[in-house]
This record gives structure tokens, sequence and C-alpha cells, in this order.
């Protein structure tokens, strides 16, 4: 069953209800509210978003309320197919951080917000990481994001996009990211330098 977003009955001190994700998926049932609430008079009950040009008590308008909502969406969507086409059995503890990261604020495409839960990673943005990097083979990569795996051995890694080649996503051990520590003669262990983006594109 797709997300289904609605409007709780209780009102809170400001006259606005909270908006409510539902979805059932395998027999299951997950629901929680999006840490939105709006006025009835302000929520498109046909769409399922928050009526243009208004704002609630928080000063939060619909165009920033409906993007969560269309993320989150796109998200639901796309775990429940990978999970449904590949016969696994999907669970809530797969689905809760997938919609709590789709409610934070490093704006992450849904793509990868799926395709980080999906192959089990835990995202954590760090901005201040270099944003590009560059291999001992020459090949250039973007920085997605510091993530932990979920098994509880699985330490700490940088996810990083292979530019102009496959796209591939490549999940490097940050203790062997350091290119001032590593061995650079060793053939084993990856390395990486980050490096400007003008030295990428060329500009």
């Amino acid at each position: 069953m797709p997300a289904r977003f609605t409007l709780e009955n209780r009102t809170n001190k400001y006259g606005e209800c909270p908006i409510r994700l539902s979805w059932s998926f395998g027999g299951q049932r997950f629901q929680t509210t999006l840490g939105f609430s709006v006025k009835k008079t302000d929520w498109d009950e046909e769409n399922k978003l928050v009526k243009s040009n208004t704002q609630n008590h928080n000063g939060q308008s619909a165009d920033d309320i409906n993007f969560f909502i269309k993320r989150i969406g796109l998200v639901v969507a796309g775990i429940e197919q990978h999970f449904v086409g590949n016969e696994k059995a999907l669970t809530k503890d797969t689905i809760k951080p997938a919609i709590k990261e789709a409610l934070s604020l490093d704006f992450a495409r849904p793509e990868d917000i799926i395709e980080r839960r999906i192959e089990g990673w835990g995202a954590v943005v760090d901005k201040n990481i270099a944003e590009y990097y560059k291999d001992l083979a020459g090949r250039y990569y973007k920085f997605l994001c510091k993530a932990r795996h979920i098994l509880p051995a699985g330490g700490s890694f940088y996810i990083l996009l292979e530019l102009f080649g496959r796209g591939e996503r490549i999940a490097v051990p940050i203790d062997r990211f350091n290119p001032q520590k590593e061995n650079r003669s060793s053939t084993t262990l990856p390395s990486f330098q980050d490096v400007s983006s003008e030295e990428v594109y060329g500009r």
C-alpha cells in the first residue's frame, strides 16, 4: 500500500492538526507523525498536501512541508518496491531510519536514501568532509556521506560515487582513508586524496 498522509483529529493550542503517515506492508502497519502540523482549512484532502501559499504557526511554508511529504512518499515506495521485488521481508526497523533520514535537513535525494537503507547503511552526513577525492589510479569520486554499517562490527566508512565511469558507489573504511598515514606502496589498501572541483571538472 502506498504511503498515506492524513491529518489527525486532535488539535494543538494553535488550532492545527498533526500530519500523520500510515503505511501497511507485509501484514504490518507503520504509523508516525511527521513533526508538522497545519490547520484543517490549509490541508488539501484530495492531493494529501498542504495548500499553496499557507504556513503554520512555526512559519513552515506549504512548499517546505510538501517537500518532505513528497520525499517520504518516494522513499517508502522505493523501499517497498525493492523488498517486494526481491521477496525479502520488510520490517519496521528498516523503514523507521529511512523515514527519519527523509525528514532530515541534509536534502539527500530519495534515490540515495533508498539505496543506503536497502544496502544496510546508516548515513551520518558530515558537511566538513572534502567533496571530491581521487584514487591512486586517477579516478575521481564525489563524497556522498559518512556512514556506519548496521552490523555491530561494521565500522565507519566514507561512501563515494565514482565520476566519469560506471557511476558505482564504493565504501572506503575510514581507518584506511588518511593518505598521510597510509602506506602508499600497499596494493591492498585503497588510497584517496581530496581534490578541488576545478581539478575534477577542469575549470
